[in-house]
């Protein structure tokens, strides 16, 4: 499983459902972090990210977080 953040493209806010709502809804994803609806963070298989950023393409991201460590 790898790690995904589902954003809400900001033009969209208030017309579509939250990256929360829209998440929580595909099967073989795992919310992680959730407490900003338009901005979480979600456990996925490649496949099961696959399939929800084909499905939200024009209305949220689905993009892999990238960790950074600065030590």
């Amino acid at each position: 499983m790898a790690r995904y953040l589902v954003t809400t493209r900001r033009a969209e806010y208030g017309s579509v459902k939250s990256a929360r709502e829209a998440a929580a809804e595909e099967p073989g994803v795992t919310l992680v972090n959730g407490d900003n609806p338009n901005m979480v963070t979600i456990d996925a298989s490649e496949d099961a990210a696959n399939r929800l950023r084909d499905k939200l393409q024009g209305t949220h991201f689905v993009e892999p977080e990238i960790r950074r460590s600065l030590t």
